[in-house]
This record gives structure tokens, C-alpha cells and sequence, in this order.
């Protein structure tokens, strides 16, 4: 069943300290608004893929009072659209107050709900994705999207995939916490444990209704702000709470469609290191200026301007320089 474009809408979750990979991010220039690549943001880039699924009018940024301004500046969307919170509540409070702000333009959207600080390659594989679980959602799921792990990380939850119900769809059996590595490898091994990447997508109803069901008292306040009324005066007292414990993990509706694309949250030098190319010594270089690598293996080097960086007899060691500010630590 295909929903009119119009009826689609994202909301973009651009929050946090920034303090995961200093002193590339920080609190000041949170991880959304870095640059990788000396040109777009992950916030740019994150806006970016969701086109030609939906509309601009209809992609909404959540963020902190002091990353609005800059998301304002570098983003083409109405500017109303780039909602500052009054203090940090958690995502669940962030998505019922998304929620709520898409009621008051389209009673029966679709809503997909993602991160800002991903890396997802190829787009294409990813709109499929996407495509999927709005399908599902319009049947009434809440939908999520899995990652099939690559490796035993402990960095991640899990999704426990159960009966197949589409191509590529499956219920979810249960949400599993970040594991120890014992864990983590008998999951890969199992074939049904699966990333949690925080990407949903859903009915704005049928969010509703789980927020009545599970989480009262932030429906009343979704109600409220749905009607109209400023979500400035209260939303500090929403209590702090993820949308996996207030909803995700207690919904009996939930399905996980499991992803084509390649994924990485980018949440540690690890993954940064993995992300970036790599030379005959598997070095990983990201810089503007001249890097000089001599007798050195394995190693990450990001720089954000023009500083000579030069590195000998050095294993498995990162050098990540952005502003005024140097990191040198041994294996991440």
C-alpha cells in the first residue's frame, strides 16, 4: 500500500554532549555538525539521504539550544522546523514532542525517527530500507531497522529476531543490552541477534497509542502539545527515558526489517578507523595537511587543517588534531 509523499515525514535527533569523540566533537560542536570529509556535516549528509522519500517541509531536527542556530544556518528547511528542547530528557520525551509537532500538520503521517550521527553507504540499499518499514508501519507496527553484526562488538544492543512475517521483516522476540564479548560472539554465531541502530519508523497513531498504553504521563503532555499548547512550559518535567525502555521493549507490535546497507554509528576511533581508507600499512588517514608515516602500522590520523604530522616507528596509536585541541592515545 503506498502512502502519499506528503504523508512522510522524519524527524532527525541532532542532541548530546559531544564528548565520544573529542576533540573532534565537542559539547560546543556536538557530533552532528562535524565534518568527516571537509565538506558535509553528518547532519548535512543525514538530511541529505532521506531525499527523494520526502518532502523538505517535512523533515524536523530535534537538537540542544545551542546547536539550533548552527543547524539553522546549514540546513534548507523552514526554519521552524529545527526544534531546540529546553533541557535534555532522553528520546522518548524527544520523539513524543516530535510527535506531536507532525500531528498538528497530518493526523495520519508516517514518522521515521534517526540519529544524526550516522555513516550509511549505499543510499539507495537504505531508501529500499526505509521504503519497507513504511509499508510495515501502515499495517500498524513499530518498526525498526536491524544491523547484521560483522563482528562479536559489545558496543551495541541487540535485536533478537523472531518470525519472518515479509521479505527481510521479522517480530521481535526481544531487545537484548549492550552484551560482554562472550555474548556478543554467541550472538553472531546464533544468525538472529541483530544491531539496534536506532532508526524507527512508525504511524504517528500508533506511537500515540503505545505512549498512552506504557507511558501515561507522556501522553498527556503529547496530547497537549499535539492541541497546541507551547511545549516549552513542561517539557522539563518529562521524565528521562528512552524510547526502548518506555516503549520498544514492552510493545507487542514491534517488527525489525533487517538492513541491506552498511552501517556505523561512528561512537568511537574505532570506527572512524574503520571507516576511512587505508594505505599499504593500514594506516588511516583523514587530513588536510601532509601526514609523513615512517616505520608505522595500523595507525589512525585525523587533522581538521593544515598542521605537518609526521609519525615513526608507531603502532596502533591515533593522532586526532581539530582546532586547538590534540588527542595522541595508544589502540582504541
Amino acid at each position: 500500500m503506498k502512502i502519499a509523499r506528503e504523508k512522510i515525514f522524519a524527524v532527525i535527533m541532532a542532541g548530546g554532549k559531544g564528548e565520544r569523540l573529542w576533540p573532534l566533537s565537542t559539547e560546543e560542536r556536538p557530533k552532528p555538525l562535524i565534518s568527516l570529509d571537509g565538506q558535509q556535516t553528518l547532519l548535512e549528509e543525514t538530511v541529505q539521504r532521506l531525499f527523494p522519500l520526502l518532502n523538505a517541509e517535512n523533515v524536523f531536527v530535534i537538537t540542544d539550544e545551542k546547536s539550533a542556530a548552527s543547524a539553522r544556518e546549514i540546513l534548507m528547511l523552514p526554519e521552524e522546523n529545527i526544534i531546540a528542547e529546553p533541557c535534555r530528557r532522553n528520546t522518548a520525551p524527544c520523539i513524543a514532542l516530535a510527535a506531536a509537532l507532525i500531528r498538528r500538520k497530518c493526523e495520519d503521517a508516517v514518522m521515521i525517527v534517526l540519529p544524526a550521527d550516522h555513516r550509511i553507504t549505499p543510499i539507495k540499499r537504505f531508501q529500499e530500507d526505509l521504503t519497507d518499514c513504511i509499508e510495515q508501519a501502515q499495517n500498524g507496527s513499530l518498526t525498526i531497522l536491524g544491523v547484521t553484526p560483522d563482528k562479536p562488538a559489545t558496543g551495541y544492543g541487540y535485536i533478537n529476531a523472531g518470525e519472518k512475517i515479509a521479505s527481510g521483516v521479522y517480530k521481535v522476540n526481544s531487545f537484548k543490552e549492550k552484551p560482554d564479548f562472550e555474548t556478543a560472539q554467541h550472538y553472531m554465531m546464533d544468525g538472529n541477534y541483530w544491531w539496534n541502530c536506532g532508526i524507527f519508523v512508525w504511524q504517528v497513531n500508533t506511537i500515540a497509542e503505545a505512549f498512552r498504553k506504557y507511558v501515561p504521563g507522556l501522553y498527556e503532555k503529547f496530547a497537549d502539545w499535539a492541541g497546541g499548547r507551547d511545549y516549552r512550559t513542561d517539557f522539563e518535567t518529562c521524565e528521562k527515558i528512552s524510547i526502548d525502555y518506555a516503549v520498544m521493549e514492552k510493545a507487542e507490535n514491534v517488527v525489525v526489517k533487517q538492513a541491506s546497507f552498511q552501517w556505523s554509528d561512528l561512537g568511537t576511533l574505532g570506527a572512524l578507523y574503520e571507516i576511512t581508507r587505508k594505505d599499504f600499512h593500514e594506516n588511516a588517514v583523514s587530513s588536510r595537511g601532509r601526514v609523513q608515516l615512517e616505520d608505522a602500522d595500523q595507525n589512525l590520523i585525523f587533522c581538521d587543517d593544515d598542521t605537518e604530522i609526521r609519525l615513526e616507528k608507531i603502532k596502533n596509536c591515533a593522532v586526532i588534531k581539530s582546532g586547538k585541541a590534540l588527542l595522541i592515545t595508544g589502540k582504541w
